[in-house]
């Protein structure tokens, strides 16, 4: 008989992400109420849980920013690969082998934004006998912890020393996570007393589970009627033309080092497309427009989640002030539109897949200058000035092919050879590695780029502001239980919400631009409780029209913060915007 351990590696990690599909058949619920679907959101904190339970808490933190400890031994090995192409950043040791160096590790994917999760009783237990791993961290890190306590209506349990979990497929799986003595640093014994406290909830909840009906399902004969609607699975939304699902599993192809063949294949034409286009284009074979009045074109290389929007809105506020008429060329969707509209009050908003007509249109109503919303790639438009924005978070964790192998409509490094002005963008955390990534990302563009201004800008969240009756009404601070959002980058959101509200328990992503489906809207209205939603403030006028007004509803403002060279950039757009628009001779093709 063939043993595990003389499986390859490679195989063996092929097999076990092969099964890692069938975590998408648990239903997952709090113990204290296990008829509503349950969606923990992580903080930036360290979590503490046991070995047997790393499967099903594998699949459930899958993409949320989290970093852990796997051994040097085989198993680790097989372990690590796993993670990785799930998200996880892995450091490697364990108690008995490089545990120092692994923590140093930790220690500074925590410094970067990253959560820290560690099992108590690995690598090779005894058995939920807690190790000074997760104390030690939390002294390291000076964080809080949080236990993690899971149990299965039904599974199997493995012969290993752990007596690992398998739930099985269509099983209920009770996840509670409770904090430990938050108002001190918290020692191995008060980590071991919390997480057996909350393992034995979820166990108990588990076997209540066992002993009666799926909530909602009454069992008469060979005939079972349908569970209610709030307990239903939710059904991506479908607003967009690439269904939510696809849109997912594209999403997660980026972050892998080499995207699956096919999509690979996909990549090589939609870039050779693009390609022909802008040579088109450079050698005049394909016609470019004037509107009449100055273009600042805004733009970037990857597909959303860039900043673009606000910080075109933020660029005809500063020409506001410097005595101009500015107009913004959008493409048309609502939310950005209604989104431009309260950022830039004053400016004239043009949404129209027509960009050229909307530029003529803005003139004949007495616009000065006009900005080119997402306009990097639409080369059809004269432009006389071309901002680019840079992902840090594209550039930092992805793999930098292009779509749909992964985020970039086109090579960046080529890229920067068109732009008159470059400014990186980021939602994350600014911490001493995003700012040390930052200063390389600017000592290569001085080398691609040399004399092109490059500024960099930091966006973070100031406090919820109310949005519905129901949150104008409320007494007291806010307190939101759901964070709803659909826009291209939920995971940083969902960041931001977790540290700026302590109340969210949940969380649900939906597609960019998306619109919950009723089923979602139902189950997103109970998750929401008394407390409410917090969302985007582009998100807004697709969400609040289908809620009730007493439902409360918070937005989480964007605020913008300059780190270095905004003043270089903000006096070339001021002189561009100042000289008569470029009326180069128009091409035919």
């Amino acid at each position: 008989m063939l043993s595990a351990r003389r499986i390859p590696p490679g195989a063996a990690v092929r097999i076990v992400r092969t099964a890692l599909p069938i975590s998408r058949t648990w239903r997952l619920r709090h113990p204290d109420d296990p008829r509503r679907p349950y969606r923990p959101l992580l903080k930036h904190e360290v979590y503490a849980c046991w070995h047997e339970h790393l499967l099903p808490l594998t699949c459930l933190f899958a993409g949320q920013n989290l970093a852990t400890l796997a051994s040097h031994d085989r198993d680790g090995e097989i372990i690590s690969q796993v993670l990785r192409r799930l998200g996880y950043d892995v450091a490697r040791g364990s108690s008995t082998r490089g545990g120092s160096a692994g923590f140093r590790q930790l220690a500074r994917s925590f410094a970067a934004g990253r959560g820290v999760i560690l099992t108590g009783d690995g690598p090779r237990g005894p058995r939920r006998s807690l190790k000074e791993g997760a104390a030690r961290m939390a002294r390291l890190t000076d964080s809080p912890v949080t236990v993690v306590g899971v149990a299965a209506s039904s599974g199997s349990r493995l012969r290993s020393w752990d007596r690992f979990l398998v739930p099985a497929p269509g099983a209920t799986v009770f996840v509670s996570l409770a904090g430990v003595a938050p108002d001190q640093t918290p020692g191995t014994g008060d980590i071991q007393v919390a997480l057996e406290r909350e393992v034995a909830r979820c166990e108990q909840a588990a076997r209540e589970a066992r002993w009666c009906s799926p909530p909602g399902v009454e069992r008469q004969g060979r005939r079972q009627e349908k569970a209610p609607l709030r307990d239903r699975p939710l059904r991506p939304a479908r607003v967009t033309k690439v269904p939510r699902s696809l849109e997912l599993r594209l999403r997660g192809q980026w972050r892998r080092p080499r995207a699956a063949l096919p999509v690979r294949a996909l990549a090589r034409a939609y870039g050779g497309v693009h390609d022909i286009r802008h040579r088109l284009y450079d050698l005049g074979l394909l016609a470019t427009h004037s509107a009449g009045i100055p273009i600042i074109s805004v733009g970037g290389v990857t597909a959303g989640g860039s900043s673009k929007t606000p910080l075109a809105a933020f660029i005809a506020r500063t020409l506001q002030e410097a005595g101009h008429r500015p107009a913004i060329l959008a493409r048309g969707y609502a939310d950005e539109l209604d989104l431009l509209a309260h950022e830039a009050p004053g400016a004239s908003i043009r949404g129209h897949r027509d960009r050229l007509r909307s530029g003529r249109r803005a003139v004949a109503e007495g616009a000065t200058v006009a900005i080119l919303d997402d306009g990097f790639q639409h080369r059809r438009l004269l432009r006389d000035l071309d901002l680019l924005i840079l992902d840090r978070d594209a550039l930092r964790r992805t793999n930098r092919a292009r779509l749909p192998a992964g985020p970039f409509r086109e090579d960046w490094e080529r890229a920067v050879a068109r732009a008159d002005a470059i400014v990186s963008t980021g939602r994350e955390a600014w911490t001493t590695d995003v700012s040390r990534f930052d200063r390389e990302l600017r000592d290569q563009l001085e080398h691609l780029a040399p004399g092109v201004p490059v500024a960099t800008a930091a966006f973070g969240h100031g406090p919820p502001e109310a949005a519905s009756a129901g949150a104008r009404g409320w007494s007291g601070p806010p307190a939101p239980r759901l964070a709803l959002t659909g826009i291209m980058k939920p995971n940083l959101f969902f960041a931001q919400a977790g540290a700026e509200c302590a109340s969210l328990r949940e969380q649900l992503a939906l597609s960019d631009h998306g619109i919950p489906t009723p089923r979602e809207r139902a189950v997103a209205t109970e998750a929401a409780g008394r407390g409410g939603v917090l969302t985007t403030r582009k998100d807004l006028p697709r969400l609040r029209p289908l809620f009730e007004p007493a439902l409360p509803i918070w937005i989480l403002p964007e605020t913008l913060e300059w780190k270095a060279g905004w003043e270089d950039v903000r006096r070339l757009i001021v002189e561009k915007a100042s000289k008569p628009a470029m009326r180069h001779a128009e091409a035919v093709l």
